[in-house]
């Protein structure tokens, strides 16, 4: 599926983030993190931590995850936005093909997804 594609988490709801840990890991996914905070998103990506994609809530405690999407995007990382809230002012315009989901979202439907940013084929939603 997954097929071993590094996927960076950054989600702050730890229920949360550990159920999407065990769905990268059945979909033969390695997850990166979960990180919980925009801090330690940042710290990992300032570290060059290798990733193939990321898969970002959008508020977190200490912020909205924008410069981190930021980041992603200025390095080529396929980027799936899942979140409860909405994208903040702009984004949609600064990143037109941004695939975002809205929680709650179907385990296999959430895999599918990673997967087709993965293979370059995602449609945006």
């Amino acid at each position: 599926m997954l097929s071993g594609s590094r996927v960076l988490v950054v989600e702050d709801e730890a229920l949360t983030a550990e159920e999407i840990r065990q769905l990268l890991i059945e979909a033969e996914g390695v997850p990166v993190g979960p990180v919980a905070s925009l801090g330690e998103a940042r710290r990992l990506l300032k570290e060059g931590t290798p990733v193939d994609a990321a898969l970002l809530d959008v508020n977190l405690t200490d912020g909205q995850i924008t410069p981190v999407l930021e980041s992603l995007s200025a390095r080529g990382v396929p980027t799936l936005v899942y979140t409860g809230g909405s994208l903040p002012e702009g984004v949609r315009e600064r990143h037109p093909d941004l695939v975002a989901l809205s929680k709650p979202v179907a385990p296999a439907r959430l895999i599918g997804e990673l997967r087709r940013l993965l293979n370059g084929t995602a449609v945006a939603h």
